[in-house]
Parts: C-alpha cells; sequence; structure tokens
C-alpha cells in the first residue's frame, strides 16, 4: 500500500472499486480545462476568464501484446457507461484522481501476430482506448471554486 494524502491507494495505474486493472504498456494523459465566456480585455489585452471545469482528463491507453481473452476483457470493460476509475496521474493535485466517472470515446484492436491454419491460440492483439471524463468530481469542483 501507499499513501497519498492519508489515504491508503494500492499503487496502480487505474482501477475500478478495488479491481486494478490491466497496467498500460503507453499511457498519455491530457488536462484541459473550459471557460464560459472568457474574453481578451480591450484595454490591456489580458484574458478575462470564467473557468466552469477545471482538470478534466482525456485519457489514451494501449496494451501491446495481447491473447485474445485478455483483447476482450480489456474492450469489454469500455462498454461501461459512466466507467468509475480511480487514475494515477501526476497532472492532477496529489497525483491521483479518485472515483471519476468516464466514458470510453474511442477503442481499437490491431491483429499483431496471427498463426498459420484455423488456429487463433497464438494471435496476439494489440488494444488501445480512449477514455473522456464526464464530470468534475467533488475536488474538481472545488478547484473551480478556488479560479473563480
Amino acid at each position: 500500500m501507499s499513501y497519498f494524502y492519508g489515504k491508503d491507494i494500492t499503487i496502480m495505474i487505474w482501477k475500478r472499486g478495488n479491481e486494478i486493472l490491466p497496467t498500460p504498456s503507453n499511457y498519455s494523459a491530457d488536462i484541459e480545462d473550459t471557460d464560459k465566456d472568457s474574453y481578451s480585455s480591450a484595454i490591456d489585452g489580458s484574458l478575462i476568464d470564467n473557468p466552469i471545469a477545471v482538470g478534466l482528463l482525456k485519457l489514451s491507453m494501449d496494451w501491446d501484446f495481447n491473447s485474445e481473452e485478455e483483447a476482450e476483457k480489456l474492450i469489454r470493460i469500455t462498454y461501461i457507461n459512466p466507467l468509475v476509475l480511480t487514475i494515477k496521474v501526476p497532472v492532477v493535485n496529489g497525483g491521483v484522481l479518485e472515483n471519476a466517472k468516464f466514458r470510453v470515446s474511442k477503442r481499437k484492436v490491431d491483429c499483431i501476430k496471427t498463426e498459420l491454419g484455423q488456429g487463433t491460440s497464438e494471435t496476439k492483439w494489440k488494444v488501445s482506448f480512449s477514455l473522456m471524463q464526464k464530470e468534475l468530481t467533488e475536488a474538481q469542483k472545488v478547484a473551480v471554486e478556488e479560479a473563480n
């Protein structure tokens, strides 16, 4: 166990409830703030902003070398909406975003190795998908209030 701000969190990249999900081969995170009615001052050019969402995540993950069963299990997860996840990601304060609601916006599988004949026991798959955060967590809502 590791401790993040006094909480026990098993080391992982992502988990659903208490289930630690398979570690991706590659993982990237974009963090985005959304403004309402932002504009540049006509007097001095400074940005006048009104943030309505601070720190929404867009994630991309892929797994490079999976059996057919592993690929199917990963893809099954992508159809859960909302997908409530705890994500270890350094772009958020504290390095962990807990219980955030996501949806998978894009999914893909690539056959990267097949075998001769009719069998598929040696076939390998690359699985990738992108997740978009659906709404702010309570901690992110506080960040919006602080930004205003």
